[in-house]
């Protein structure tokens, strides 16, 4: 079997049991990064009671994690397209899982915030790698269906640790809802080194020691011919840096507006995401009604998440995008105003998690898909660095105003318009990909 046999064989094919197992254990990660994020927002209010901290400081803490992802996405994640994504993968899990574990002890939200940091980092090298990896694994009619399948499991495993909170915090503190996260993260680990396979697009073109072993290991799990030789193409070398090749002509004005659009959905993601549950209790519901609707918006999450994969199996995933980001504008003003009415509030957290779960999926799949495989770590992780940006920026700007005293609630409406801005970008970035394809289907990828 040739690269293309295999490649064709992959994307063309109904998956193999392997390759579902394969996208299932990058799925388990998903939720145990969702838990170790999100553990920030549920334990907010206690740590702030405990370390008199203002709202501008419980801003910074939440935003010191999404320092550190935008630090793994753009500076660790690219490592994935030269040491593996295999290997990426276990790293970012030793950094979780030891920051995870050393937040326990903190005693001081200077130290907290630097385990959070580290945490960050890890988490933004986990989120892309995985993410690439179950592309690779996915036909080339489900690779959209497995990204809003680890944007569930992201949702499911921030749904949990607010159950989990709930009653860890109740029964023992705050500090065990983060030694709960160390240990399960250092499962995953256990967990990836045992099962996670090396990436086939990565032991083509790269071919590091005992690559022609590993796909015919591989191939032969997932029941196809094995290779008597690596393909003469991958032996190549790329002649320039991948980070100079998602500026190049086939993928400059892609990546500019993928980053534009990335930018505005984690800015508006991370505001709700983030302070909803804080905005909640102080708004006299009570902290355990702010944890409540911080798990009906990843429960919904979960929903939408997934219903974006199955809609882009139908449709066209940039149109699909589109429609979910003018929904979530939409879903933002029925939360604002349903406050009063709790079983209202209830329903209309669930949809507001659906369609913003849904955008973030949407997005990080058409990044996946933009980006061929030798740059496709370092496009999406760039991407995603660059999107973070916005997501650093909106948990301290909302802090502020809320300082400033600003009605909580008030923000949502301000924030809603991002997400028209981000479907005007979504919108644009469509045209350019379609226009790029056209160009380019009938020249071989770059050397």
């Amino acid at each position: 079997m040739s690269e293309l046999q295999i490649k064709e064989v992959m994307n063309e094919q109904p998956m193999s049991r392997y390759q579902w197992f394969i996208v299932g254990i990058c799925l388990f990660l998903y939720i145990i990064d969702g838990f170790d994020f999100m553990v920030m927002a549920y334990v907010a209010s206690s740590i702030g009671a405990e370390l008199s901290l203002t709202s501008t400081h419980i801003g910074a803490l939440i935003s010191a994690g999404l320092v550190g992802m935008t630090v793994g996405s753009i500076f660790v994640a690219p490592l994935a397209d030269r040491i593996g994504r295999k290997n990426l993968v276990i790293i970012s899990l030793i950094l979780c899982a030891t920051s995870m574990v050393a937040a326990t002890f903190v005693r001081s939200a200077f130290e907290l915030g630097i385990c959070r940091f580290i945490t960050g980092i890890g988490i933004g090298g986990i989120q892309i790698s995985c993410m690439v990896l179950a592309t690779e694994y996915s036909s080339k009619r489900l690779k959209s269906f497995s990204v809003g399948l680890l944007s569930a499991g992201y949702g499911l495993g921030a749904t949990l640790g607010g159950l989990l909170a709930v009653y860890l915090i109740g029964s023992f503190g705050w500090r065990y809802v983060f030694l709960f996260g160390g240990i399960a993260t250092f499962v995953g680990l256990l967990l990836s080194i045992r099962y996670l396979p090396e990436s086939i697009d990565y032991l083509l073109y790269k071919q590091p020691k005992q690559a022609l072993e590993k796909l015919n290991m591989i191939a032969k799990k997932m029941g196809h011919q094995i290779m008597e030789n690596l393909p003469a193409q991958a032996l190549k070398p790329t002649g320039k840096s991948t980070i100079k090749k998602i500026f190049n002509e086939k993928y400059l004005m892609q990546t500019l507006i993928l980053w534009f659009s990335m930018f505005f959905i984690l800015f508006g993601f991370y505001f709700v995401m983030g302070w909803t549950p804080k905005i909640i209790a102080s708004s006299g519901l009570g902290n355990e009604s702010g944890v409540t609707i911080g798990m009906m918006i990843s429960a919904g999450g979960m929903i939408g998440a997934l219903a974006l994969g199955v809609l882009s199996t139908k449709f066209r995933v940039f149109h699909v995008q589109v429609f979910f980001l003018c929904a979530t504008a939409l879903s933002v003003f029925m939360f604002v105003n349903s406050t009063a009415t709790p079983n209202l509030l209830i329903l209309s957290a669930i949809i507001l998690g659906l369609f913003i779960n849904g955008c973030l999926a949407g997005i990080y799949s058409i990044s996946t898909g933009i980006y061929e495989a030798d740059v496709r770590s370092t496009g999406v992780g760039f991407a995603t660095g660059i999107g973070r940006f916005g997501g650093i920026s909106s948990p301290i700007i909302a802090g502020y105003f809320l300082d400033q005293g600003m009605a909580p609630l008030s923000l949502y409406g301000l924030f809603s318009v991002i997400f028209i801005i981000a479907a005007i970008g979504i919108f644009s970035l469509s045209r350019m990909n379609a226009k790029a394809e056209k160009k380019f289907q009938a020249q071989p990828a770059e050397a």
